[in-house]
């Protein structure tokens, strides 16, 4: 169990490290970016619920994935008349064509996909994002030769990175992209 936790230690590191970082870094995110034994990336986001959930929908958009579905999992306690939870959103996502390249080595692939990333307040009051890091698939599946599943890790990264930054540094994140498709 310790290797495990040193792997995936590692495999989110090097998602953190490969992901382009935002020219200002998110100082919140840094000193609060954890990966347990499951491979599940926790990132503290420094907006709230809704506009953490709605970048992330942009930005997924935005990379051509498909939005399969988003899920408001406090909406849909209250519906069902249960315990009032705090906000929670779930996003499915994710490009088929991608994933049908881990399913085609081992179908039991599907069960973690599509792409989900959860968006939820904790108890102690802060706005969290967490996704299980896709580069720690083959530690469950037989992924042998696809590698497809590295570039997913990162892509998420790359995601969770950019839709928990500031208002301020979102901005400057959004106004550099916008420059680059100008030129």
């Amino acid at each position: 169990m310790k290797k495990l936790l040193t792997i995936s230690l590692a495999l989110g590191l090097s998602t953190l490290l490969m992901a382009n970082e935002p020219t200002t870094p998110n100082k919140t995110e840094v000193k609060t970016t954890q990966i347990d034994e499951h491979g599940i990336v926790t990132k503290q986001s420094a907006v709230d619920v809704n506009t953490t959930m709605n970048r992330l929908e942009t930005l997924v958009t935005k990379k051509g994935a498909n939005v399969f579905n988003r899920i408001d999992h406090q909406a849909n306690a209250k519906k069902a008349g249960g315990a009032d939870i705090d906000e929670a959103q779930l996003l499915i996502f994710g490009k088929p064509k991608v994933g049908l390249k881990m399913m085609t080595k081992d179908p039991k692939a599907g069960l973690d996909l599509p792409l989900k990333m959860l968006v939820y307040k904790a108890k102690d009051g802060q706005v969290y994002i967490s996704y299980r890091d896709v580069a720690f698939y083959e530690k469950i599946y037989n992924l042998e030769g696809c590698k497809v599943h590295y570039k997913m890790s990162k892509f998420l990264g790359m995601l969770s990175s950019k839709v928990t930054l500031s208002q301020e540094e979102f901005d400057a994140f959004l106004a550099t992209k916008a420059k680059e498709s100008k030129k």
